[in-house]
């Protein structure tokens, strides 16, 4: 991935696209761009993440996924939308990049402790650097705190029997060395599968490095980890890794070396289409962050349920129909944790909103879906969690609507609540 110019634009934005490289004249009035080739690579990734982007009139138009896809001439970085304002506006692309770290951070999707930890900033570097140095750190961590060790199975001739003789390689390899024993043993070391992904993580970001102070935090990393043996390892031998809780310490750092590692493979140069990156939905990271701070919030008698429980609207005959699983459900507990009965449903939303109109901008379908829920979970407390835009707008208290039966009564009427949650 080196020498790739990094491409930046927010979700829903449109790149525009040429056949060939543009003429220097001209660059300064195409802004972000790619060529005809990267576009089809883009486009094929509709195949694995369902309305990715679209072709429309001038180039082709982002959606809600966030992140880093390589391509052929360029690396795409693509941020979230954390304005109200139509265009980009200054300083936009270094706030939505603090917030889609601090979300990230946040839900746990990824460990990224120097930027998560802190307030909303604007953070300046491109996403894949920051990743990088995340790696790093997090690998430097575990080595701090020592690697992990696992019996490994090795095959050796010794002039001792060590663990167990091989009859067969024996003869096979020490015919003419009577000398020697052909044994199978068992030893403890570092050196092993999880270590051997993190040292093929660290040479494959070795090229990718380009400031100086990451170029020293490489070399440090790098040095913990000299002693493992240097192997290929691909995404899906680390995704196929056992885990356990030995293990768990390692999982923020093996997550990592799956994300990096799956920007490796398949190589474009070999004619595929498919463009490796690492991407993010929107809409399910906000859903995550949002349950995270409700976890955070819940008080000793309160428990979080993400995703559910799950119950059925209707039935048909004796067969249950239109499935309901709420993003969020707070349930209130006593000390066994016996849930003694629901408290509030909150259902998040990745949209932007729009204070000057009545409804606020609130989509109907999904009033309607929080009406289905109370009917059914028999809850009175709804909740629509939406993202703290920037700006003055954001100032504006959200509204609450009161939904009865009847217009004319409201003393019996549901309370949607709109809930403005903080991505940074």
């Amino acid at each position: 991935m080196v020498g790739l110019r990094t491409v930046t634009v927010l979700e829903h934005e449109v790149i525009r696209v040429f056949d060939s490289d543009p003429v220097p004249d001209v660059l300064a009035d195409v802004g972000t761009w790619i060529t005809e080739v990267d576009a089809q690579a883009l486009l094929s990734l509709n195949d694995f993440r369902r309305g990715f982007c679209q072709r429309v009139s001038g180039g082709i138009k982002l959606a809600q996924h966030c992140g880093i896809v390589r391509l052929s001439t360029c690396v795409v970085e693509v941020l979230p939308k954390v304005g109200m304002a139509d265009s980009r506006t200054i300083n936009e692309l270094e706030r939505s990049r603090g917030a889609l770290l601090a979300m990230l951070h946040s839900a746990r999707q990824v460990a990224i402790t120097k930027v998560g930890t802190a307030p909303q900033q604007s953070v300046s570097a491109p996403l894949l650097d920051i990743f990088i140095e995340a790696f790093f750190h997090c690998a430097l961590d575990q080595a701090r705190r020592g690697l992990i060790s696992r019996y490994v199975v090795h095959a050796d001739d010794l002039s001792v029997i060590k663990g167990r003789f091989q009859a067969h390689g024996h003869v096979r390899r020490n015919l003419v060395r009577p000398h020697l024993l052909h044994c199978e043993y068992d030893e403890f070391t570092a050196d092993n599968a999880y270590n051997r992904a993190v040292r093929a993580t660290l040479n494959v970001c070795r090229t990718w490095v380009i400031a100086a102070s990451t170029q020293r935090l490489w070399f440090e990393t790098h040095a913990r980890y000299a002693s493992i043996s240097s192997v290929r390892v691909l995404a899906k031998d680390v995704a196929a890794l056992p885990r356990d809780r030995t293990t768990q310490r390692y999982d923020p750092l093996l997550t990592w070396c799956e994300l990096i590692l799956a920007m490796t493979s398949p190589a474009m140069s070999s004619g595929t289409t498919h463009a490796p990156g690492l991407l993010f939905d929107m809409n399910k990271l906000f859903e995550a962050h949002v349950a995270k701070l409700e976890e955070d919030a819940a008080g000793p008698d309160q428990s979080v349920v993400r995703q559910g429980p799950p119950l059925h609207l209707g039935v048909r005959d004796a067969t249950n129909v239109f499935l309901l699983k709420p993003d969020i459900t707070v349930w209130k507990i006593d000390q066994n944790g016996t849930h003694l009965g629901i408290d509030r449903v909150v259902d998040a939303k990745w949209k932007h909103l729009d204070p000057y109109v009545p409804d606020y901008g609130v989509n109907e379908g999904d009033v309607y879906q929080l009406l289905a829920y109370a009917s059914r979970y028999g809850c009175t407390n709804l909740e629509l969690a939406y993202p703290m835009p920037d700006g003055e707008k954001a100032q504006l208290a959200p509204p609450t609507f009161k939904i009865s039966s009847s217009v004319n009564d409201l003393s019996k009427a549901l309370e949607i609540k709109i809930k403005l949650v903080s991505i940074g």
